[in-house]
């Protein structure tokens, strides 16, 4: 588990306030990068998320109930969650004042009406981030208020709800009038600490408005996720997963104040990304996002990573609760489509040895053909699930509002509706052929750290701050401009405009 920073809200005397900026450019940046101990805390972070969830004993799903997502969130997670649901339920919606779709764009990908999606998000960040600051302020110094309060479940989750309705409001139409810069209309925020809070705030929305795709470009990708992640461990360097609940794992100490056990950062990354998915995947739907770099069906996935990740761990967790409370009992579920690789009467050596052809995982044996339709009964907790439980479509359907993995593998499937699982997504194909998620999961991080946090081309984009530091000195000082008038010498020597660089009356560019 990695050490949380010692950044705080109040102790930031060196904070830029220009706000954070790219310092990769080229291959000499990139070897900076790889031995940063900001991709160190990168990697650490989500190994981290999944590791909470993996030995997390207390459930058979990791943590996570999506009938109380609240539970075992901190106060200013709470507020992000309750923003993340405003903007997946509100935002898209036409009517409840959200941006539908462009129906006359004719493009394959990227719908310009993403674009006035984005300039909303840019709008109300500040709500957002702000809203999400008071919270942590407000609750985390104390937990629910008094000795008496933090033991009080009930009082704590009043407490979470208030906290998820603040942070609704805040990316609601009204957020902007009410959470403004420079903590107008905020009497709470003490004045000598407003501008290291600001510089904070700044920082935060910068990494924010790279998590939900690129406005120009109109796409997304595994990049916008990292962004993401760097958002939340932004959070937690400063401590907004941190506080003195009695569920919060904290325990009230100065060292657990500091340092958020493992169980909290994979509960709370748990449910978050869940909220998050909500978002991207209504973007990646509705407004047809291009995904960002990706490697069509030679890669794991055309928009992310991580949850898969996430998703593993959280079956792990499954499976460690299921050793606990019924070691006697091992019932195996065969899948539907095929890939009965790990039904009853494969030995453990026999399921081992299956395992999928790529360059994370270890290399295959002898693949599986038979794709005949074996349809088991949806299973209950004391199930025993293989990776192949992908394929069983009953109990994808019953239990993919709880196991993540699940949930991404339906949307895949819910986007590529005629197109058979093992065409789509070859290597998630393969990755059933797994007879454990603990190789699932290992696998699936070093595919994090290769195909992400190790690909000039995904890390280029991303932008370093003062709590998310670059500690290199980056080989330019700022990105180079794009022309604004000549784009190309004409055949005969005249000049060429570019389309975009059109103005005024005489038709001339813009200079």
């Amino acid at each position: 588990m990695m050490k949380a920073a010692s950044a705080s809200l109040s102790s930031n005397d060196g904070a830029r306030h220009d706000g954070p900026r790219r310092c990769i450019y080229n291959q000499a940046d990139m070897e900076h990068f790889r031995r940063s101990p900001a991709r160190k805390e990168l990697l650490s972070f989500v190994s981290a998320m999944g590791t909470g969830l993996a030995s997390s004993d207390a459930s058979p799903h990791g943590g996570y109930d999506p009938r109380s997502p609240l539970a075992n969130l901190a106060p200013a997670l709470a507020s992000l969650r309750g923003s993340l649901s405003c903007m997946s339920e509100t935002w898209m919606d036409p009517n409840r004042g959200g941006i539908p779709p462009d129906s006359k764009a004719k493009a394959r990908f990227g719908n310009p009406a993403f674009r006035t999606w984005h300039a909303r998000l840019v709008e109300r960040s500040y709500g957002i981030v702000r809203c999400l600051m008071e919270c942590h302020v407000e609750h985390s110094s104390s937990g629910c208020g008094d000795a008496d309060a933090r033991g009080d479940d009930v009082a704590e989750a009043r407490m979470l709800k208030d906290c998820a309705e603040r942070g609704y409001r805040a990316a609601s139409d009204e957020g902007p009038s009410l959470w403004r810069p420079n903590a107008e209309g905020n009497p709470s925020v003490p004045a000598e600490s407003c501008s290291n809070q600001e510089s904070i705030i700044t920082e935060l929305r910068a990494y924010l408005h790279d998590a939900f795709g690129h406005p120009i470009r109109i796409d997304y990708g595994t990049g916008h996720e990292a962004s993401f992640i760097v958002f939340l461990l932004t959070c937690c360097k400063i401590g907004c997963f941190s506080w003195a609940g009695p569920n919060g794992g904290q325990g009230g100490d100065d060292k657990s104040q500091s340092q958020p056990s493992p169980r909290v950062v994979g509960a709370a990354s748990l449910s978050l990304f869940n909220a998050y998915l909500d978002v991207t995947r209504g973007l990646q739907r509705d407004y047809m996002l291009e995904p960002a770099g990706s490697h069509g069906v030679w890669g794991l996935d055309d928009y992310h990573c991580v949850p898969f990740y996430l998703g593993a761990c959280q079956m792990v967790a499954r499976e460690e609760w299921q050793k606990q409370n019924r070691p006697s009992r091992k019932k195996h579920i065969v899948a539907n489509e095929g890939t009965d690789q790990v039904s009853k009467g494969d030995s453990e050596d026999e399921a081992e040895r299956r395992m999928p052809d790529t360059p994370y995982l270890p290399e295959t044996t002898s693949p599986v053909t038979d794709r005949s339709a074996l349809v088991s009964d949806p299973p209950d907790v004391h199930d025993h699930w293989t990776p192949s439980i992908i394929h069983n479509r009953p109990v994808m359907e019953t239990h993919r509002p709880t196991y993540l993995y699940l949930s991404c593998i339906h949307f895949i499937r819910q986007i590529k509706p005629n197109v058979p699982f093992f065409e789509s997504s070859p290597m998630l194909d393969d990755i059933s052929h797994l007879g454990s998620w603990s190789k699932v999961s290992s696998g699936l991080l070093r595919l994090f750290e290769g195909e992400v946090l190790d690909k000039l081309q995904v890390v280029q984009h991303f932008v370093f701050g003062d709590v998310f530091e670059a500690s290199w000195v980056p080989s330019r000082k700022a990105p180079p401009e794009a022309p604004r008038r000549t784009f190309v010498n004409g055949p005969m020597g005249e000049e060429c405009i570019a389309p975009w660089a059109y103005s005024g009356e005489d038709g001339r560019g813009g200079g």
